[in-house]
């Protein structure tokens, strides 16, 4: 493991350990799987740190048939709820696989304007949203938000395969906007963000390998690429106390000549209180390559307040 990836942990773990008991947690675990073999783990957990600070770590995993390797991306998000308002700032890091790492670090700001506000996880849109996002009290509410992330690739491979003399590095930062509004029992939530570059990646020499590690906001399976612009759309309702299926279509368009994508997931999480349930099916094409879908299943424990 590399030391920052080191480093999130220890911090992780070090908090968890010291935490008062009555702070609440949660720890999920969710399985992908799909077309090429591809095979996805992703544990995640929330912990309340008093009735202000969230601390968030979580780790991914995954490979397929064309991956050369395993990656495996840890990630750890601290958030403060201060008021109608969220703030979180996030790293991650992801170990050089086939010649390919890449680390990250961004800042978010969330505002709910609904009565009674809200606990961790239960935003209806961006970082802080979580398992269950239809919250709030009353008939209706909203949550908008900002967010900017820094990515910094390096890549030893170009894109015909072959090993460079000097590490190809590029910065790319995302800048999101996010909202989410209910009413009743329906939660409709949306997101744009933007992708800029320090460098030119088109009409390189050697030419740019695409980024073989994609995390899309409303995707659900990694994918590959140097994303531009992407928007996600989600609803979901509550079709019974313990019910709530949702459905949600992401759009994105890339560097490097390729052609946009769009994904479409379905699912449902059921939520027994302390034991939470969730099923997906998630279908993804790119104009000009075969289709991909994807079946994804999960749980998650609550414990605390």
């Amino acid at each position: 493991m590399k030391p920052m990836s080191r480093r999130l942990f220890a911090v992780a773990a070090a908090v968890l350990l010291t935490s008062p008991a009555a702070a609440g947690v949660t720890a999920g675990i969710g399985q992908t799987t799909g077309n090429n073999n591809y095979e996805a783990t992703r544990l995640d957990a929330s912990l309340d740190l008093g009735d202000s600070m969230v601390l968030s770590p979580s780790y991914t995993r995954y490979r397929a048939d064309y991956t050369n390797g395993t990656y495996q991306n840890f990630a750890l998000r601290a958030g403060w709820v201060q008021g109608p308002a969220s703030i979180g700032v996030q790293g991650s890091a992801l170990p050089r696989v086939d010649g390919y790492e890449r680390t990250s670090a961004g800042a978010d700001l969330t505002i709910s304007l609904q009565p009674g506000g809200s606990h961790h996880g239960r935003r209806m849109a961006g970082p802080d949203s979580g398992y269950s996002q239809s919250s709030g009290s009353g008939l209706g509410a909203a949550d908008v938000g900002v967010s900017a992330t820094e990515i910094i690739h390096s890549d030893e491979k170009d894109g015909t395969g072959a090993t460079r003399s000097t590490a190809f590095t590029v910065g790319q930062t995302d800048l999101s906007a996010f909202a989410g509004v209910k009413f009743l029992l329906t939660v409709l939530s949306a997101q744009l963000t933007k992708s800029t570059y320090t460098k030119t990646l088109n009409n390189q020499s050697p030419p740019v390998r695409p980024a073989p590690y994609l995390d899309l906001v409303g995707v659900g399976a990694i994918s590959v690429g140097y994303p531009d612009f992407s928007y996600n759309l989600r609803a979901s309702f509550k079709a019974a106390p313990i019910v709530e299926p949702y459905l949600s279509y992401t759009h994105t368009t890339y560097e490097l000549g390729m052609n946009p994508s769009n994904a479409v997931e379905a699912g449902v999480k059921v939520g027994l209180q302390m034991l939470s349930l969730r099923g997906a099916y998630e279908h993804f094409e790119e104009t000009g390559l075969p289709d991909h879908n994807y079946v994804t299943v999960g749980a998650a424990l609550n414990f605390g307040d």
